[in-house]
């Protein structure tokens, strides 16, 4: 449970900072002569990886206590990582692609899916 907890209280730290950062007017993606300002796209990718990763975690840590009534352990804690470490690179590889004007948010949702379900069922 202590686990759980400090999941929750990362989720919590890192919705709070980039609410903050998302009222600032100098936190922008863009420079004003146009170029990417990695830096906050870093910053942003960094606080939304911890986000994702915790919260599928949790979730799957969750449905695995109360719907299929599995303990916790250790072993079910890795994994919930695992999975959300997973989910993660592959939401942020699609908005990645997207921002760049590599590939479209909608096929790339798409083809995350499929893969998700793909790993789910083989």
């Amino acid at each position: 449970m202590k686990l759980l907890l400090g999941q929750n209280l990362l989720i919590l730290i890192s919705v709070i900072i980039l609410y903050y950062l998302f009222n600032i007017q100098t936190f922008l993606p863009y420079t004003s002569d146009g170029s990417i300002n990695w830096q906050n796209v870093i910053v942003l990718i960094f606080f939304t990886s911890v986000i994702l990763i915790n919260l599928v975690s949790t979730i799957f840590v969750l449905i695995s206590k109360f719907f299929l009534k599995k303990t916790l352990d250790k072993v079910l804690f890795y994994k919930s990582l695992k999975f959300g470490i997973i989910f993660t690179v592959g939401v942020l590889s699609v908005f990645t692609l997207n921002f760049l004007h590599i590939l479209n948010i909608y096929y790339g949702l798409g083809i995350f899916g499929i893969v998700i379900i793909l790993f789910f069922i083989i």
